[in-house]
């Protein structure tokens, strides 16, 4: 696959073009993970109480807490109205995973495993924060970072 950036100033909003000799399954795979990536928003509510858009590029985790789920950006942690199953499948399966019952990661903003926990495994984001797997998760994470066991 080539990635090529073109800069003109002919261009007044940023484009991305997939290029294919044949539509197939790769082609609309790729085109539904860029557009669940840069154009659906998931409305959040803002600290002065004002719905605004977080990308899923932008999310480092989604938890559930006290009833509430909560999304945790660079810009701080945003409410959601959606339930965590419902973000869950909204959201990217490459990009994101379910570490626990109440919390599903960006696998592109994990900074650091720490295996030694017995049967668990710390994830430590990109922003230092850290998780723990549950047990029944710690197999599907170590396979969608291709970890041996």
């Amino acid at each position: 696959m080539n990635i090529k950036a073109i800069i003109n100033e002919k261009y007044i909003e940023k484009e991305l073009h997939v290029c294919s000799n044949k539509m197939d399954s790769e082609v609309t795979d790729m085109i539904a993970s860029i557009d669940r990536l840069f154009n659906n928003g998931i409305p959040v509510k803002a600290k002065n109480g004002d719905t605004v858009p977080v990308y899923p590029g932008d999310i480092f985790s989604v938890y559930a807490e006290n009833q509430h789920v909560y999304i945790k950006t660079a810009e701080g942690v945003f409410e959601a109205s959606q339930k965590l199953y419902e973000l869950e499948d909204k959201l990217d399966d490459k990009l994101f995973i379910r570490i626990s019952r109440a919390e599903i990661v960006n696998i592109k903003k994990i900074k650091k495993l720490d295996l030694g926990i017995a049967g668990t495994i710390k994830v430590i984001m990109a922003d230092n924060s850290e998780s723990y797997t549950s047990r029944r998760n710690v197999t599907k994470l170590k396979k969608a970072l291709s970890i041996k066991s």
